[in-house]
């Protein structure tokens, strides 16, 4: 199996219910720092909750924003970003607004725009804030996800993701190694974070030569016997 420090190392350990109590968010962040994995991935209201249990360790926090449709204006996502970063997040996953793939200004202006916001803060390691891009690429040919990617590359972001987990396909491993095709043909340094759908670690290590960070949630980390 792929080490198991580094296999946890790229994690974001995630639970995304929006009734989450305030004692399991604690929960979370103490099984994380355990884990030393990268990220807990909360909703945005238990970000201030995650930071202040989390001060003291290198485990960042991560929120979603957008989500799970990508529908908001770029308006919208400005104040929801701003907000996440007030309030203390290191790294943010917007959902981009995939409906719109045939208006590629209004994506570029999009990406663009929340890339700037971000990088323009540091997290609480003194990095640019971390802007993660979900594509939702399941629902999407291989042709539309190397759109997606180009997108990616081109405004700077610093990932693209596969999925919000909230739709029937999550991560595929062809459409990531489309997506790293991409990226080398750009010569590009964007990363890629795959999620959606991961669970068992058999799959999982076929991913593992091209994304840089994986979406699991905490529930599947935690049934994991042997990490």
């Amino acid at each position: 199996m792929h080490n198991k420090t580094s296999f946890l190392k790229i994690i974001d350990y995630t639970l995304l219910d929006p009734a989450a109590s305030e004692q399991e968010i604690q929960d979370l962040c103490t099984k994380a720092i355990q884990l030393q994995v990268a990220s807990v991935c909360i909703t945005p209201d238990k970000v201030q909750l995650s930071k202040q249990a989390l001060k003291n360790a290198s485990v960042l926090v991560c929120t979603v924003v957008s989500f799970p449709t990508g529908e908001n204006s770029i308006e919208e996502k400005i104040r929801e970003t701003s907000q996440a970063i007030k309030d203390g997040a290191d790294e943010i996953d917007v959902v981009i607004n995939y409906k719109r793939i045939a208006d590629e200004a209004y994506l570029l202006e999009e990406l663009t725009t929340l890339r700037e916001l971000c990088h323009a803060h540091k997290n609480k390691v003194g990095n640019p804030i971390t802007l993660k891009v979900i594509v939702e690429s399941g629902l999407h040919t291989l042709a539309e996800t190397a759109f997606f990617t180009n997108l990616c590359i081109q405004t700077k972001v610093d990932f693209i993701k596969t999925s919000t987990g909230k739709v029937t396909i999550g991560a595929e491993l062809e459409k990531v190694k489309a997506m790293s095709a991409e990226i080398k043909h750009a010569n590009s340094t964007l990363k890629i974070k795959a999620s959606g759908g991961l669970r068992e670690i058999a799959n999982i290590e076929t991913f593992l030569p091209y994304v840089q960070r994986l979406g699991i949630g905490h529930q599947t980390v935690d049934a994991w016997q042997d990490l």
